[in-house]
């Protein structure tokens, strides 16, 4: 049964498919669960982990913005409280319950599948979530570093964990040791910024071949997300260097010293050195203050959830035009956090019509 929402026309006019399925080459025959079987053994900072939920698509409309309408996905029982789920190589699409929303979940497998056998472009899936903010809800984003050269000194990292060598945004740390080797966290899971530094090559079981895999990831959540996500779609972020700037914002080891006692001035780490200065960029804050951070989306759940009952009543009385009517008389001051939604709406308004202009 097709289940394609409304919402397909309005994905294709903003340019979101990618189209020409049907007369693409075929797929090459590649199992999902070897995408991350062959390790290019450089360098790289890659997305590994991205959820939203959204109210404007059907679960084959999710697929068909991956671009991987060809992929043998399995329908089978959802999880988080969604009834249903189509999965394939880590790609879950979740639906069924929750007032009608759709979940996108890929995990770390799901993104190289996503890469390998979809059209592998996360900046579309971001674009997207952010031109329809008030009906997209990004739940979560990590960002890795895998490091194959030795600029991640797992040893020092630990032993400087241990003796409280560094300073962090975050209270929670801990190293754990475990048969998958060791692991440094700072923050906790459920927390809004979480930083994981770990013996990847161990985790994997593949020490032996791989002399050196250390992986430093920068898991995001709700709001610090969203915020990562709108940086790079609405400031042409570079991904690279935004997690730089957000790691060393939130993490950094230290050289003690006797002449200064905060922290914060301290000298960077010999070992942490190199691995903070291999991008040139200054710390920055994901951090939204309280009433900046307002979009429509809050707005929308604050008067639906909160004031629904008095606006129906209103409106089934009086009538929607003599609401708007009262509030044009009323004439209300807007505080700063409203006229910063209204500018936004303007801006994000006057692009997707210049968009739209473009593709015809």
């Amino acid at each position: 049964m097709n289940r394609r929402g409304p919402a397909v026309k309005k994905i294709e006019e903003m340019g979101f498919l990618s189209g020409g399925q049907a007369n693409s080459p075929p797929l090459p025959t590649i199992h999902a669960e070897h995408a991350e079987r062959d390790i290019i053994m450089d360098n790289k900072i890659m997305i590994d982990w991205f959820s939203f939920t959204t109210s404007i698509c059907s679960p084959e409309d999710i697929i068909e913005l991956l671009g991987m309408t060809d992929c043998p996905f399995t329908e089978t029982y959802g999880f988080y409280g969604w009834q249903n789920r189509l999965f394939f190589g880590g790609v879950s699409v979740m639906y069924g319950g929750h007032d009608g929303l759709v979940m996108l979940e890929m995990s770390g497998q799901g993104c190289r599948t996503f890469e390998t056998l979809g059209n592998g472009n996360f900046k579309n899936i971001f674009q997207f979530c952010v031109y329809n903010v008030g009906d997209c809800n990004i739940t979560r984003l990590d960002v890795a570093y895998d490091d194959f050269k030795g600029y991640l000194n797992l040893d020092e990292i630990v032993k400087d964990t241990v003796k409280g060598n560094f300073v962090a945004r975050t209270r929670k740390w801990e190293v754990i040791q475990s048969s998958d080797g060791r692991c440094v966290v700072h923050g906790t899971r459920k927390g809004s910024v979480l930083i994981r530094i770990y013996d990847k090559a161990a985790e994997r079981n593949r020490s032996d071949e791989i002399p050196h895999w250390v992986r430093c990831e920068l898991q995001l959540r709700q709001e610090r997300a969203a915020e990562f996500v709108r940086l790079i779609v609405m400031e042409d972020e570079i991904v690279d260097k935004l997690y730089f700037a957000v790691l060393n914002h939130y993490l950094r080891y230290v050289q003690p010293s006797c002449s200064d006692s905060n922290k914060w001035r301290f000298d960077i780490a010999e070992h942490w050195f190199d691995f903070y200065n291999s991008a040139e960029t200054a710390p920055r804050s994901i951090y939204v203050a309280p009433g900046m951070e307002y979009n429509a989306s809050k707005l929308r759940h604050t008067y639906g959830h909160n004031f629904g009952g008095g606006i129906y009543t209103y409106i089934k009385i009086f009538g929607i035009n003599t609401l708007l009517e009262d509030v044009e008389k009323a004439k209300p001051r807007l505080n700063p956090k409203y006229k910063m939604l209204l500018a936004e709406d303007e801006e994000l308004r006057r692009v997707n019509y210049c968009e739209h202009i473009e593709s015809i």
